[in-house]
């Protein structure tokens, strides 16, 4: 998996994780899951990689970054109430397509899901 940026000031945090995972361009991906701003993990990330050769899982609570397992798209709850989203590669590396390799977020970042992907 190679790190990408989503675009600066968009809403492409969802696209642009599968984009990494699958390595196809965000624009693409855009077009495929016929969105260009904000995505849902269940209606269009976890549908994309179903429908693109990945088994998926979806699991909902209160995670720590350590409680998720390796490549998963994780979403994070910002303190304004807004979602990230963000990848776990392989390696436990934490890419966020906003601002590069994260060692660790400050603990108001919380998590709500992960998604869980393996490729078919």
């Amino acid at each position: 998996m190679n790190f990408k940026a989503q675009p600066y000031l968009s809403k492409q945090c969802g696209q642009t994780c599968v984009a990494m995972i699958t390595g196809k361009s965000i624009e693409d991906v855009c077009n495929e899951i016929n969105k260009e701003y904000t995505t849902n993990i269940y209606t269009d990330l976890q549908k994309y990689l179903n429908n693109n050769g990945y088994k998926t899982f979806v699991a909902y609570g209160d995670f720590q970054f350590s409680e998720v397992p390796n490549n998963s798209i994780i979403r994070l709850n910002k303190p304004d109430d807004s979602g990230h989203f963000v990848v776990k590669n392989e390696n436990g590396i934490i890419y966020d397509p906003s601002v590069g390799i994260v060692q660790k977020y400050m603990s108001y970042y919380t998590i709500t899901h992960y998604l869980k992907f393996e490729k078919e």
